[in-house]
């Protein structure tokens, strides 16, 4: 915030002082003041909305162009090359040998989130910071599917339940569900046998 908003909103919360009991306002003077108020915290909600929207398009501004950087260093994954942190070359981009199999950009934009977290994060907080940066979530868009891109993904860790990680931090994921789906199959199958 500016200083002239700053100092804008100082003038504002010395307007008025309700702490003296001798004022004897009346109700109708409480009303105004009331409403002058509410006014004032619309107002101020309005500026907070739009500092928000404006931090948002930095932010992602300046991750584009930390990536394009790294890009032009011919780093990849934030894996850095011989080149020095000043050294930014001029040269052409040699292409990467991508993997056999490629992630949804969903998961590169949740391991990016992870990166810049730098701590486990959990799937809502995903989900919400993915619409934000309007990455395309695979199938309907539900948690689900998201769930079954990140569940696929090496890098990917779930250390406790909802919470998504990254592999390189040491962190365990717990054991999947494989057992308890091998036991509703054993029973099913018992069933459909006595039937």
């Amino acid at each position: 915030m500016n200083t002239a908003n700053a100092t804008e909103l100082d003038n504002a919360d010395e307007g008025l002082n309700f702490a003296e009991p001798s004022m004897g306002l009346s109700v109708e003077a409480l009303v105004g003041a009331l409403e002058e108020v509410k006014q004032r915290v619309r107002q101020l909600r309005a500026q907070i909305s739009g500092l928000e929207h404006r931090l948002a398009n930095a932010q992602e501004e300046e991750r584009i162009l930390t990536k394009l950087l790294a890009l032009r260093r011919g780093e990849h994954f934030g894996q850095p090359t011989a080149a020095h942190v000043g050294d930014v070359r001029t040269t052409p981009l040699q292409p990467i040998a991508s993997p056999a199999k490629r992630s949804h950009q969903s998961v590169d934009a949740v391991v990016a989130i992870l990166k810049e977290a730098d701590h486990p994060v959990h799937i809502s907080e995903l989900m919400r910071l993915l619409r934000e940066q309007n990455v395309v979530i695979p199938g309907s868009g539900t948690q689900a599917n998201l769930i079954s891109h990140l569940r696929r993904d090496s890098r990917i860790v779930r250390p406790s339940r909802g919470m998504y990680g990254l592999g390189v931090w040491g962190l365990e994921g717990m054991p999947g569900q494989t057992r308890r789906i091998r036991k509703r199959r054993r029973r099913r199958r018992a069933s459909h046998k006595t039937t």
